[in-house]
């Protein structure tokens, strides 16, 4: 017998027929978004504070990337003046080179106008020997006649 009444009493306070209640927040709206306030604040600098020891750890020092990259900015400056004396100095050998086959030739071909023409001096004075050895032979031998 006892235990339908505490069964009803059970149902009476969580069934349908229970009373009514009220559900109130313990704080209200401004003090509640004032606290969602600080939590992100909070949450922000622990993540920045994070990312930042991180860096410090991983060795991605935000100052020694900015020195770095100027270092490698003036280094590429440097090597661009570089490259373009190198090209100015390649332009200035090329058109020497040039200078110096052009001339080459030239001289080639002087020569072998030079060999052509002592070829023909030469011929032209065996010939002039043969004609000036045989009047002086001719000649030679009637005056010795004549004596």
């Amino acid at each position: 017998m006892a235990v339908p009444v505490i069964w009803r009493r059970f149902r009476g306070h969580f069934g349908i027929s229970a009373p009514r209640m009220t559900v109130t927040t313990s704080l209200p709206w401004w003090e509640r978004s004032a606290a969602v306030l600080v939590l992100t604040a909070v949450m922000a600098f622990v993540v920045w504070w994070a990312f930042d020891f991180g860096q410090i750890f991983g060795g991605a020092h935000l100052r020694d990337v900015d020195a770095r990259t100027a270092a490698l900015q003036t280094e590429a400056m440097r090597l661009r003046s570089d490259a373009s004396a190198l090209r100015v100095g390649y332009s200035q050998l090329e058109s020497d080179l040039a200078m110096s086959r052009g001339a080459q030739q030239a001289l080639s071909r002087q020569v072998a106008d030079l060999t052509a023409e002592n070829a023909r001096l030469k011929e032209e004075a065996a010939i002039l020997q043969r004609l000036v050895g045989d009047t002086g032979k001719s000649a030679a031998s009637p005056r010795r006649r004549q004596r």
